[in-house]
């Protein structure tokens, strides 16, 4: 039996009634903590080539320490980020362990930084272009994050919107430091782009929120016109106040109302001077294509935590990005088959990446699982969906039946692998052709593969985004 596809999924695939606007869409999937490194990035780059992966925030303080010597800070500094982007094009090898194979991010990856200390951010901004000039689109300033143990609140992030001339002289030293790149490259500092990500305005505490107004919009634009002055070329703009006090984190996503007319007053006042991205509460391909529809100027959104919990709509948004027909892509391939392929050439991938000698690898074996982890997830709920217990504003899988089930049997053959290759034993769990579906086993045996506390967090994770 088949999913009926829901009339608004198809919806967003079609011709819209008015004129789309003439600028390019672009989709960004947005930085998250924990979650989007360069593993989850590989599948993200499977399922939608275009669109523009970000890593995860990195303070300048963890990736080139202060308390090192220069030389010792610059060596630590390309560890790091070895470890976050793999090694720089110029570096890169078809020697066994990944590196030939790896996903193309140049262009299209954002590197963003978390710091307060414009000397060392030109520095850190300085050695990050060296090594990986064909790799980043841009460089990218947190002055959007509230959460004090993300570096936020206490320090920096959000908190810098209460700092225009700082968050200046900040945007001016990643300007500089790229610069100064690249008069030892072959690449122009213009050629990778500085962009901030803020939100649209800053409380001190819950009980401080008010309705926002003129005087509001007025602050935000006076901001954004401070850093488009001190270099920066694009800014990303979370649609709600920032509460630095008296809200979790979670709560700074949901509480503060969002405000889509602020932003779309922003990108009319900086037409031709910034690009613009839309960020929040974006949760679905049809609400994605109905902000195409409706925007009268911005073309350009962001999600994340959509994403996480539904890695495989990453192929629709895939098919509205580059205009094809969500159904049948230019080489005949269907949505079903172009998901298999994205997650057996990432299975393919997180095998290789596992198979390396202990000395050369990179990644852990839980940062290898958890994106199949998301995909298990999504595909146990699509699989679950009831469409006539729904109420009319639930969206419906991409994906029929049948498709979720090949998928099933690639991941279920994927993690057999991998459990051969990390040898737990006992642990290991017995697959047998012709059993029945059953994604809660399935999603259960990454316990044997990351252990059961780590398993449980994924799940609790998940439910919170």
């Amino acid at each position: 039996m088949l999913h009926f596809y829901n009339l608004l999924c198809l919806a967003c695939m079609a011709v819209p009634n008015k004129a789309p606007s003439s600028a390019p869409r672009q989709f960004h999937i947005a930085p998250m903590q924990c979650y989007t490194n360069a593993p989850l990035r590989k599948l993200y780059s499977l399922l939608s080539p275009s669109s523009v992966k970000w890593t995860e925030m990195e303070k300048v303080d963890d990736i080139y320490p202060k308390q090192m010597h220069k030389n010792d800070a610059s060596d630590f500094l390309q560890y790091a980020l070895e470890k976050r982007l793999g090694f720089p094009q110029h570096e890169r090898h078809d020697g066994g362990d990944g590196d030939g194979e790896r996903e193309r991010e140049q262009s299209n990856l954002v590197l963003q930084l978390g710091s307060n200390h414009p000397d060392r951010l030109q520095s850190c901004v300085q050695r990050a272009t060296q090594l990986y000039q064909n790799d980043l689109r841009e460089i990218n300033l947190n002055c959007g994050c509230p959460s004090i143990e993300s570096g936020g609140a206490s320090s920096y992030g959000a908190s810098l919107m209460k700092q225009t001339e700082l968050t200046a002289k900040l945007v001016e030293a990643v300007r500089n430091g790229s610069r100064a790149a690249s008069a030892s490259t072959t690449r122009t500092s213009s050629d990778i782009g500085i962009s901030v990500k803020c939100r649209i305005a800053i409380f001190d505490h819950v009980d401080d929120m008010e309705q926002l107004d003129e005087s509001h919009y007025s602050f935000l634009k006076e901001y954004i016109s401070s850093i488009h002055h001190a270099g920066a070329n694009h800014v990303i703009l979370h649609a709600r106040p920032a509460i630095l006090s008296g809200l979790t984190p979670v709560k700074n996503r949901v509480v503060p109302d969002l405000n889509y007319d602020f932003v779309e007053r922003i990108k009319a006042d900086f037409d031709g001077k910034m690009d613009v991205t839309l960020n929040g509460g974006i949760t679905s391909l049809s609400q994605l294509r109905s902000l195409h529809e409706d925007s009268t100027s911005v073309t350009s959104h962001m999600a994340g935590r959509w994403c996480l919990r539904r890695p495989m709509d990453l192929v629709g948004i895939e098919a509205l990005l580059v205009n094809q027909d969500l159904k049948l892509d230019s080489q005949g391939n269907s949505v079903g088959k172009r998901s298999e392929n994205a997650v057996q050439d990432y299975i393919d991938y997180a095998i290789q990446m596992a198979s390396l000698p202990a000395n050369r690898q990179r990644y852990t074996i839980a940062e290898l699982c958890l994106p199949l982890f998301l995909t298990v997830e999504q595909l146990r709920d699509d699989y679950d969906f009831d469409e006539s217990a729904c109420d009319e504003s639930e969206e419906s899988p991409l994906l029929s039946y049948e498709e979720v089930e090949s998928l099933y049997d690639i991941i279920r053959d994927g993690v057999s692998h991998l459990e051969e290759l990390v040898g737990n034993g006992n642990k290991k769990n017995k697959w047998n052709e012709g059993d029945d579906i059953n994604f809660k086993r399935l999603s259960s045996s990454f316990k044997a593969l990351v252990g059961t506390k780590v398993a449980n967090k994924w799940k609790r994770n998940r439910a919170e985004l």
